[in-house]
């Protein structure tokens, strides 16, 4: 299975699309959009969902405010093409392989899918199979691709926790622009996709893998 990995596309997804390589399943860990509105999530969606990948996967990011208030008020408002897999909290098994997404991090001023540091995030991490290869969250877990451009690690301890305890052969995110790029360790490779960069540019190009 090849599978492409992008992220924090903020809406500039057309610019990434011309550098997406052949594959049989494509990523997106979350800021499919830059403020959240429904018309952005779906142009990101209509995009995503004409891809010729045979697999869609995506999860929502901070800046995706349209997922977090119609999931917590049960509205109607977003549409996911067919073909396209969309998880908050969810897991998918395609051709024998675990996928697992969600959208949440530590709080970082008023974002979407923002939880407090320690106990309230760990709960979140709780819901996590034991048996995932792929887990893709949004944010980074703490000491892996987590440095800002300050030179600070701003992941989430409590997920790195969660990591090192359930060994997922692959993590994907992002939501850290500066972060990109792949770790390998002997249980785990960490990949953060972040497709811009801290100006919000298009920068970083898709990162690919054979599982």
């Amino acid at each position: 299975m090849k599978i492409v990995c992008i992220s924090d596309t903020h809406g500039k997804h057309d610019l990434v699309g011309y550098d997406l390589p052949e594959a049989d399943m494509i990523i997106h860990a979350g800021d499919v959009s830059n403020m959240g509105r429904i018309d952005e999530i779906h142009q990101f969606t209509n995009w995503f969902g004409n891809l010729p990948y045979k697999y869609k996967i995506f999860i929502a990011g901070n800046h995706d405010f349209g997922f977090e208030k119609i999931r917590k008020s049960n509205e109607v408002g977003i549409t996911i093409p067919q073909g396209v897999t969309y998880l908050q909290d969810e897991m998918v098994e395609i051709e024998g392989i675990k996928i697992y997404g969600s959208p949440w991090q530590p709080r970082f001023y008023d974002w979407a899918f923002n939880v407090n540091r320690g106990a309230d995030i760990a709960k979140k991490w709780d819901l996590i199979p034991e048996d995932v290869d792929i887990l893709v969250t949004h944010g980074p877990p703490h000491g892996f691709l987590d440095d800002t451009i300050q030179g600070q690690r701003v992941g989430c301890e409590e997920l790195y926790i969660k990591v090192m305890q359930i060994k997922p052969k692959y993590h994907i995110f992002g939501h850290i622009h500066y972060g990109y790029g792949t770790r390998i360790t002997e249980d785990t490779t960490f990949i953060n996709a972040a497709s811009l960069g801290e100006r919000y540019e298009y920068r970083n190009k898709p990162i690919v893998f054979n599982l």
